[in-house]
């Protein structure tokens, strides 16, 4: 069995490490454009800030990893071309490789990058570890940063958008490392596709609170400056800089796909085993089309975990396994200076323009109990349908948002109603929890409306 992997990112890396551990004896090749191995998307703002020391500390494995495991891994190489009749892709070169089976796992590009722009020096998309390591190079060169929060003023609703944590977590990265920082956008409202308005109200004051600048209601962006960006021109106006991270969202990368005939809509259209149109090929990550848990719809999730779960079904299924991917809620955690933001689900914008009638609860309470010593604010928020299904979560505080965002979405996995979490059972100690947690006080609140 030849098995044959486009990305070698963690969905890819995944894959074929997963189809190892199932098939000791399949030939396994991953083709990597980039000049490095798997490293973590993620904990690029981290690597920016200096939380993490060294930016090669991201690096999953070495390559010399790979070769123990007796994968080979083909680096700073392109495929052209899929030839699916042949089973064969052709490289850059226009060499051949056969495969039996095929995973392709191209990832996701940012949804507003142009490759036939010329784009000034210190212009900044941060999707790989040599764009960070640009960034990081040139920030001690600089003073002034923007931040173009893109997503901010994106009505497109994709579910799986992430230009608003980056445009946070550069925030952050970009301050901690000594920079004034604007972001700078189309409208007030921070991670529109994952909160509401009022919850992201709370965002804008934290982060007026740590000195990053906010304009907003601009229309119009450019960039100033010729071989090196001077600023950015919003409606007009010149704002200085030396330093503009675009904080873009993504689009899956599904060009190899389509034009090998392989069925493409929002991502690369797979079944629940993550198969293609096409026999014998598979597709995980970025790329790949997977069934939002809400609604049933397609979309490209954009989250690392859901990048390594469907790599490592992939992966197995195509030496011979048999696992299922199941809809996912694309639960989401994240955290910039001191504050933890987490939820998933639908958000009031998506309930009302599909006329869903939903009944919503916030609360504000306390991580702790209320008399212990370093007790920390934390802001619940619930939505639930009148059949009292859970439709949303949103949780912001200081502390204790990651254990209950991750329990909540757990249960709403297995089915629990919001009569059922209202009346859950709770563990309590004064330096861990109050006796009533608030997302079970929030859900007294919405079962309170729902029962009028």
């Amino acid at each position: 069995m030849k098995v044959v992997i486009i990305g070698g990112g963690a969905a890819g890396s995944e894959a074929a490490l997963s189809a190892r551990k199932f098939d000791r004896n399949s030939e396994i090749t991953i083709i990597e454009r980039q000049d490095t191995p798997q490293y973590s998307l993620c904990g690029l703002p981290y690597g920016i800030s200096k939380d993490i020391d060294n930016l090669d500390n991201l690096i999953i494995f070495p390559k010399e990893f790979y070769e123990k495991q007796k994968i080979k891994l083909l680096l700073k190489r392109d495929v052209k071309k899929i030839d699916s009749v042949e089973k064969k892709i052709l490289l850059d070169d226009n060499s051949e490789i056969q495969y039996d089976s095929l995973i392709i796992a191209t990832g996701a590009a940012p949804c507003n990058y142009r490759n036939d722009i010329k784009y000034p020096e210190g212009v900044y998309f941060i999707r790989t570890l040599a764009d960070a390591r640009r960034l990081s190079e040139k920030i001690d060169k600089s003073k002034k940063a923007i931040i173009y929060a893109y997503g901010w003023g994106c009505k497109a609703g994709c579910k799986g958008c992430i230009s608003g944590r980056i445009s946070l977590e550069m925030a952050y990265a970009l301050k901690k490392r000594g920079l004034e920082v604007t972001i700078v956008s189309k409208e007030n409202r921070p991670l529109r596709q994952q909160i509401d308005m009022d919850m992201g109200d709370l965002i804008l004051d934290y982060l007026t609170s740590k000195g990053i600048i906010i304009v907003t209601n601009k229309n119009s962006f450019n960039f100033s400056g010729e071989e090196k960006v001077d600023g950015m021109i919003a409606d007009g106006e010149l704002m200085p800089a030396d330093v503009v991270v675009v904080a873009s969202g993504t689009r899956p990368t599904t060009r190899l796909a389509k034009e090998s005939g392989i069925n493409v809509g929002t991502g690369i259209k797979i079944d629940s085993k993550l198969k293609t149109s096409i026999d014998g090929v598979y597709a995980c990550g970025d790329c790949a089309g997977i069934k939002y848990f809400f609604t049933g719809e397609e979309f490209s999730s954009s989250l690392g975990t859901n990048a390594v779960r469907t790599g490592k079904i992939a992966g197995i299924n195509s030496v011979g396994g048999n696992m299922i991917f199941d809809p996912v809620l694309n639960i989401f955690i994240m955290d910039f200076f001191d504050l933890e933001i987490g939820g998933f689900g639908l958000t009031e914008d998506v309930l009302l323009g599909r006329g869903i009638e939903y009944f919503k609860a916030r609360y504000k309470g306390k991580s702790k109990a209320e008399y212990y010593p370093g007790s920390k604010e934390i802001v619940v928020k619930l939505l639930a349908s009148k059949e009292g299904d859970i439709l949303g979560f949103q949780a912001i505080g200081e502390e204790g948002i990651f254990a209950r965002t991750l329990a909540l979405g757990f249960a709403v996995q297995k089915g629990l109603k919001i009569n059922e979490l209202a009346k859950n059972e709770n563990c309590y100690s004064p330096p861990l929890s109050p006796t009533i947690d608030p997302v079970q006080i929030c859900a007294e609140l919405v079962l309170k409306k729902l029962n009028k």
